[in-house]
């Protein structure tokens, strides 16, 4: 690991087409079923295209990541990975095939660290065409003496959709959308290997974004903003939204993007997440299995960014409920000559899941994020009301289920069949045990706290009882009749007797509940510890026994 920070720290090429060499020039080519998509951006997010150059980081073996957004100005976004690199020769082909990645055609793990593949260059490079227009990609692979850099322009082909109408056809599926202009065999170091992407001139929709104009038109307010209280570390960005509603409403555009990050790329959850059984007992937790990435980390702006899940949340931790539960999700099978294979856990909590965007399934394939948490369960479809605010889960892909990604790899084509088995077999989970058991949890936790209550209000009543002038001795005979009416109390001084049948009779004629039989109790302990009806006639006593039955009634 100390190589690999040692190889970061002398990463820093100039990014810029060297003066005094003329570049040569390529063309960009897509496929023309990816144009549309083109046109009206394929992500929802910066996070979630910045995800897709992570992703292709971690496939070409790199254990560090750091993006620099060049905050707060964000004039420039620069991409830097310590990867195995590619050279010119790789970068073109890969441009020329925008729209069906060439990534898995001779292996499905990465040459060095045997990582399960992820990503797709040809897309993930297309995603910086979200970022900015114009960007330049330098590349250097360990032992060569050489790197490349590359301008690549998109901007002519961005401007509306009649020019996306217009552009050139090269091929009967294909088109050319932008131009390359390269230059290689820039001297540099042997021993360096690293990919870096620069954004000089970011698009005004991104800067609006994580400046958080539009946040501040709709009114939120953030705790932590980028201009005037930056977070130093997750750690503070996720205590915050622990305590929150929503994270977007207490982070600037800024630091949901840093907070998103977390959620999609492959990195890891910080210490004592995302369960901590020290703040309050989860049940299942001993039997949870989760994955999470080996020797690889992201940090942006130097915060190194972990995942965001944090259970049990503050408003949870002392709230008067059942203890949180975890249901563990274990399932492979072969589908269609395909095999799918997952893991995970259902989590339910009370009285809620915050913040809002954690409630819900959040899908990774590989530890890559797939879009945001789905609100609901796959299209759950039976109503469990307050319920669906409860839960939350994650499912961790191992096989299968990738080809039902759409090309923004951040959806589903729901007409998979790995994907409705992973549907049904979610919906199993929650109809047969997880929601079930919301009622009789709680009925079971009312029933021990109603049993904690009664004791311990027993044990003030027999402290008060011993203040009374004449209190009941411990050799009190306490004989019950059905129900739990005590028919006699015997004390050391003087001795009062009930009828067991008359009290059966009594109570029978009256209709006292339980209840109702526990209160006649107390009160008859009360007045016999305080000497008032030691000496009661039996007329008598039977008359204020009477009255005190319907008092308490």
């Amino acid at each position: 690991m100390a190589a690999d920070q040692g190889n970061r720290k002398q990463i820093a090429p100039e990014m810029q087409l060297p003066p005094g060499k003329k570049p040569r020039k390529r063309d960009i080519i897509a496929a023309q079923k990816i144009i549309a998509d083109i046109s009206s951006g394929l992500y929802r997010s910066p996070a979630a295209a910045i995800k897709e150059l992570v992703s292709n980081a971690y496939d070409a073996d790199a254990t560090q990541v750091e993006i620099n957004t060049d905050p707060p100005t964000f004039r420039t976004l620069t991409i830097t990975d310590n990867g195995t690199g590619m050279d010119i020769e790789k970068f073109l082909s890969v441009m020329e095939h925008i729209g069906g990645s060439r990534k898995r055609i001779s292996s499905d793990k990465s040459p060095l660290l045997k990582r399960k593949l992820i990503g797709r260059i040809g897309i993930g490079l297309l995603a910086v065409a979200q970022l900015g227009n114009r960007f330049y990609v330098s590349s250097k692979i360990r032992g060569n003496k050489t790197r490349f850099i590359a301008e690549v322009n998109l901007d002519p082909y961005h401007k509306d959709d009649t020019a996306l109408l217009s552009m050139k056809s090269v091929t009967g599926d294909s088109v050319q959308i932008g131009a390359i202009q390269y230059v290689d065999g820039i001297e540099e170091d042997e021993d360096l290997h690293y990919t870096v992407i620069s954004v000089p001139d970011a698009k005004k929709g991104l800067t609006s974004e994580i400046t958080s104009l539009v946040r501040q038109a709709v009114g939120a307010t953030d705790v932590f903003n980028i201009h005037t209280h930056p977070a130093k570390t997750f750690a503070e960005i996720l205590e915050q939204v622990s305590n929150a509603r929503r994270a977007d409403l207490v982070l600037d555009g800024y630091h949901y993007m840093l907070w998103e990050l977390g959620l999609l790329c492959p990195v890891r959850y910080l210490p004592k997440t995302p369960f901590n059984a020290e703040l309050r007992t989860i049940e299942g937790l001993t039997s949870l299995t989760i994955d999470q990435p080996a020797r690889f980390s992201v940090t942006v702006d130097n915060i190194l960014i972990g995942r965001p899940q944090s259970f049990p949340n503050p408003i949870t931790v002392g709230y008067s409920s059942p203890d949180p539960k975890l249901y563990s999700i274990n399932h492979e099978d072969e589908i269609a000559g395909r095999k799918l294979a997952f893991h995970g856990y259902i989590y339910s909590q009370q009285p809620r899941i915050e913040p809002e965007e954690l409630r819900g399934l959040h899908i990774r394939i590989r530890n890559v994020g797939i879009g945001n948490y789905d609100r609901t369960w796959l299209g759950y479809p039976f109503n469990e009301g307050v319920k669906f605010g409860q839960v939350s889960g994650e499912i961790f892909v191992s096989e299968g289920l990738e080809p039902a990604l759409n090309i923004d790899r951040d959806s589903f084509r729901e007409t998979d069949v790995h994907y409705q088995a992973l549907k049904a077999h979610v919906w199993d989970i929650l109809r047969s045990q997880v929601f079930p058991e919301f009622k009789s949890r709680q009925k079971a936790y009312t029933t021990k706290r109603r049993q904690r209550e009664q004791k311990e209000s027993e044990k003030q009543f027999v402290a008060a009882l011993n203040d009374l002038p004449a209190p009941l001795a411990e050799e009190t005979v306490y004989e019950h009749v059905p129900g739990g009416m005590i028919a006699a109390f015997r004390q050391s001084k003087a001795s009062l007797h009930v009828d067991t049948v008359q009290l059966r009779e009594l109570a029978s004629e009256l209709e006292l509940s339980k209840d109702a039989q526990e209160r006649l109790t107390k009160v008859l302990r009360v007045l016999i510890s305080s000497e008032l009806l030691t000496d009661a006639p039996d007329d008598d006593f039977q008359m204020i026994l009477r009255a005190l039955a319907l008092a308490v009634k």
